[in-house]
Formats: structure tokens, sequence, C-alpha cells
């Protein structure tokens, strides 16, 4: 299928083609609707889905799987994917203390490099902030489909339901926009445009963060986008949120092009 624009990824000093990130895309939705249909049950499912079935979804185009999670998603509301994911939340925010002590303060970051000719940085970087302010949920979930549930809340936080990396499991958090005091990921002076937070638990843990940093350069948005994780994570899931990254960013771009476009 034909994109509005052209983009550039590079994972951890290596390029990567859009065809590839489309890629990892096709199979982790082909794992989530698999997931799905297993909780729901078949009832379920044909209920939401009354016009198709899950095999047919497998066989169907990436845009038609993206267009479908999101629906399912959005129809079954938060409380839906609450008692969806429950087990899965509460042994995941399990996992998350246990390995936070276990890294004794100790990070790992997981960072890529995107660049889209004919875009603005500032441009881009607004219309994101207002993702997140205006609280468009369908656009902020259609974005990965290892997204469940984001949404801002009425302090300003970002609550985050989604499976990051190569984690076997989904699990919540919350993003504060307005502190960065535990991130250890550098700010890069090259990069004058910032977005920042620090993941928390409800209680207020700290398990990590974002630092995402754009800037122009001829004629072009370069993007250095950046998750922390603490140490204790696998390697192996630190290299598969690359993936994600890639994955949601470039669809975030691409759904940004009638505003950050300059072209």
């Amino acid at each position: 299928m034909a994109e509005p624009i052209e983009i550039r990824a590079d994972l951890g000093g290596r390029r990567i083609t859009r065809d590839q990130v489309r890629a990892w895309e096709s199979r982790r939705a082909g794992a989530v609707l698999r997931k799905l249909a297993s909780r729901l049950g078949e009832r379920a499912v044909a209920e939401l889905l009354p016009d198709r079935t899950i095999a047919e979804l497998l066989a169907a185009p990436l845009a038609v799987q993206r267009v479908t999670l999101t629906d399912l998603k959005i129809r079954l509301g938060h409380a839906g994917i609450y008692a969806l994911l429950e087990r899965d939340l509460v042994r995941s925010e399990r996992m998350a203390r246990v390995g936070l002590a276990m890294s004794r303060g100790r990070t790992k970051h997981s960072a890529i490099r995107l660049e889209v000719p004919g875009y603005s940085a500032e441009r881009f970087a607004t219309w994101f902030e207002n993702l997140v302010a205006d609280n468009r949920e369908a656009e902020m979930v259609d974005a990965c489909p290892d997204h469940y549930l984001l949404r801002g809340l009425p302090d300003g936080r970002q609550e985050v339901v989604e499976t990051t990396g190569g984690s076997p499991m989904p699990t919540r958090f919350l993003v504060d926009y307005t502190t960065t005091d535990a991130l250890t990921v550098p700010v890069d002076p090259r990069y004058p445009i910032q977005i920042a937070g620090q993941a928390v638990l409800d209680d207020g843990l700290v398990i990590g963060g974002v630092r995402h940093q754009f800037r122009d350069q001829d004629g072009a948005v370069n993007a250095l986008l950046t998750v922390q994780f603490p140490a204790s994570l696998p390697g192996r899931f630190i290299r598969q949120h690359r993936w994600h990254l890639a994955a949601e960013f470039s669809n975030w771009l691409i759904a940004a092009a009638p505003v950050a476009a300059t072209v």
C-alpha cells in the first residue's frame, strides 16, 4: 500500500525499511487478534465483530487489521480492557516492582532514529502533544497493535496499557510529562524539541520513562526516540521495543501529515 511520506528508520545503527516495520506490525496484529479471540470467546467476538471472523481478519491486509483492532478495543471500553487483562496487569506490575528492585537504580535504554523528509519537527511535536492533551484515544491506540488503552487523565498524566518490547504480557503505567528527575536518558543539545516524562505506577514508583527528541535538518525532521527501562530487563526486550517505537511513531508521523508536512 502506498504511503504519503517517506520514513527512514535506524534501529540500533541498522537501517530498517518501512516494509520490515510493517511486517513486524502485522505479526503483532495477528498475535493480539488471537489473544483477544481466546480471552473473549466466540460469542463475544461475534457480538463485537458481526461482519467477519477472526480467521478472516488474520488473512486480511494490515490496514484492515489495524482498523478492526482499534475498533475492538474502543468498543470494549476502559472497563472491558481492564477486565480482559486483569490477571496480566497484576502479574506484570508485580514483575515490574521486582525487576526495579533488582536493578538497584541502573537503567537500560531502547532507542531508534526516524527521519522524514519534508516535515517540520515543531509541527509534528505540537501535533503529538495535542494528541495527548485532546485525549484522542482512537489515534493513540491505532498506532500499534500492542496498544490496548492510551488516554489522558484529568491531572494531565497519560494512562498506558500496552505490551512493551518482547514482554509476554501487557503492563499498565502512567506517564507524567511534567517530571523528568528520574530519567537517565541524556538530553542531546542538537535536538531542541523535547517530549519527556517519567513512567510511574499508581503509588508513584518510577519504573522508567521516555525522552523523545526532535530537530529539523536539511529539510527533514529527525527524531531520536528513547524509552528507559530497569537494567534487569533482558536485552531481547530492549531490542524488541525498538520495533514497537518504529511502528507507533511511523504511524503517528503518517497520521500527522496534514499538519506536519512542509511540502
